[in-house]
């Protein structure tokens, strides 16, 4: 009797342990709110070639060459000329003459000093090389709104964990209750 009424103690206690907790991880993570810095723009310096081609050359986040996409030149805002990239993701654009421009491809936006040929400082590049910004996220099992893992599911489905916690207490107490019982 005495081992039965301290098993039914002991499941009340985990399950009022397993239910308590969950409160805390259910609540919203408190967030402190930061002060966002502007950036200023980045302008790289690239060089045209003797014709007054501007060249460049589209990628991925792992260095895969982007192959037919447009590429379009804005100086002030407007659009100048637009190229679509090759096999190897390069383009060539005609500007003809120097100046700020912006490129724009697949969405992303690149801004650059563009240097006629001859007149173009010691650093600046032959060509540009652009970057797409998709985002890469390699071994994850998913978000589920907290990160990932079984885990952070378990922190998602409380109810349920709760419920298979409480099942697999009650069954073992359950048949011990009633092999307690056939014997006496």
């Amino acid at each position: 009797m005495k081992l039965i009424t301290l098993q039914r103690l002991a499941a009340a206690i985990a399950c009022m342990g397993m239910i308590v907790p969950s409160a805390a991880l259910a609540a919203e993570p408190q967030v402190q709110p930061v002060q966002q810095v502007q950036k200023a723009p980045v302008s790289l310096d690239v060089a045209l070639d003797a014709q007054g081609n501007f060249k460049g050359q589209l990628v991925d986040a792992q260095g895969v060459a982007q192959k037919g996409v447009e590429v379009a030149m804005l100086y002030n805002g407007r659009e100048v000329t637009r190229s679509v990239t090759d096999e190897q993701g390069k383009f060539a654009a005609p500007v003809l003459r120097g100046g700020q421009y912006e490129v724009v491809a697949q969405g992303q936006v690149a801004s650059y000093r563009v240097w006629n040929a001859g007149q173009a400082p010691p650093m600046a590049r032959p060509a540009a090389l652009m970057i797409t910004n998709a985002d890469v996220v390699n071994g994850q099992f998913g978000t589920l709104g907290y990160g990932g893992g079984v885990l952070n599911w378990m922190q998602a489905h409380p109810l349920i964990v709760a419920g298979a916690v409480v099942t697999a207490i009650a069954v073992p107490v359950a048949i011990t209750a009633s092999d307690d019982d056939s014997s006496s």
